[in-house]
């Protein structure tokens, strides 16, 4: 069974592919159509549309995330394998709604199914799907260990007017932080040495997993990335938090006491820290 490594672009992930070598490392890319939130640098813009293999516009994670992913790629001197689905506003517009916590469709058609794709075309067979998560949080892993299967489409009705879906077992999960039982504190200490710049809050800018104070700080930070997530609730009329608008997050107060950076991101994996 051929393994693979999930890389998220955050520092557990990273560890996991240097500490725990695989025959595939994968990336799967979250982009949008946002000429305003394009990064600035036009030699990333070029390599990250060359790594995806078509126009890279801009992507609703932190830009800084592009650039560890390809230094990581130089640090453990393998190939990590970019993949992108479609956009963001593809998803949003096809689903004809904004994903939640109810719906978690963002992971499963931008990040899984990129990731589903490229390694039923590869391998053809099940793979043994290492996860970032850590001893510390081996809740998650509890929690996934049996999201092992992808609903896709494998063909038509009889008659040919409606797609013919299945469930297609494609995985085993498995979880070497936890089964080793490396923890944050040995993580993030990796991280320091390393000499790679993660970003301090890691997966998409605006993630409806993150706390209030989080997305609050993330519109000084980014504030054109948080512009676009705001711009899809009044486009969809929908909200991604039911707490209250993305814009109305900009207009709380800062804690002083919160510690920033440490926001649960994607549940499923493959947005992990």
């Amino acid at each position: 069974m051929k393994t693979v490594n999930s890389v998220s672009g955050g520092k557990t992930s990273a560890y996991l592919s240097e500490k725990y070598p695989a025959d595939l490392d994968i990336f799967a890319l979250v982009c949008i159509e946002a000429e305003y939130c394009k990064p600035k640098d036009k030699g990333l813009v070029k390599e990250v549309s060359s790594r995806i293999g078509k126009d890279f516009i801009a992507t609703a994670e932190n830009d800084k995330t592009l650039k560890v992913v390809l230094d990581l790629e130089q640090r453990i001197g393998r190939e990590i394998k970019w993949v992108a689905g479609d956009t963001f506003e593809q998803v949003i517009l096809n689903k004809k709604a904004l994903p939640n916590q109810m719906m978690r469709f963002c992971t499963s058609e931008m990040k899984m199914k990129p990731i589903f794709e490229y390694c039923q075309e590869k391998f053809d067979d099940i793979v043994d799907m290492r996860i970032g998560f850590r001893y510390d949080e081996k809740e998650r892993g509890e929690r996934n260990k049996g999201n092992t299967h992808f609903k896709t489409i494998v063909g038509k009705s009889k008659k040919g007017h409606r797609n013919k879906w299945a469930e297609i077992e494609w995985r085993r999960l498995s979880f070497p932080l936890i089964d080793d039982k490396i923890e944050h504190y040995e993580v993030y200490n990796w991280s320091k040495k390393t000499g790679i710049d993660f970003p301090s809050d890691s997966n998409c800018v605006g993630c409806f997993w993150k706390p209030a104070q989080q997305l609050r700080k993330n519109w000084d930070d980014e504030p054109q990335k948080m512009r676009w997530f705001s711009e899809m609730e009044k486009k969809m009329k929908r909200r991604w938090k039911k707490e209250m608008s993305y814009e109305d997050f900009k207009k709380i107060g800062l804690q002083a006491d919160f510690f920033f950076g440490t926001g649960a991101g994607c549940q499923s994996g493959f947005c992990t820290d």
